[in-house]
């Protein structure tokens, strides 16, 4: 396994113990899962592109971390397949 992979899987494993989550890492499977949730986790060397696109939409406490933390990141959704701009709920 390669340092980026192990990288990858800790992270995981760190985001799981915080999150009290369940690990379901593989092919077509989210990193984890907790109840109806399913959680992609990320460890990237850069910071994230501008645009992060979800086929589900984002739940409140994403959608506060982002409005907090990442000032130049978008989030969008697509809705019959098209890519809209989510705000955030009020």
């Amino acid at each position: 396994m390669t340092n980026s992979a192990n990288k990858g899987k800790r992270t995981e494993k760190e985001v799981e113990k915080q999150l009290n989550a369940t690990r379901k890492a593989g092919p077509n499977n989210p990193d984890l899962k907790k109840g109806k949730d399913r959680i992609e986790v990320k460890n990237y060397k850069n910071p994230l592109t501008n645009v992060i696109v979800s086929a589900k939409g984002f739940n409140d406490k994403a959608l506060e971390h982002a409005e907090k933390n990442m000032s130049k990141v978008q989030l969008r959704e697509v809705l019959d397949g098209k890519s809209k701009l989510v705000k955030k709920r009020k």
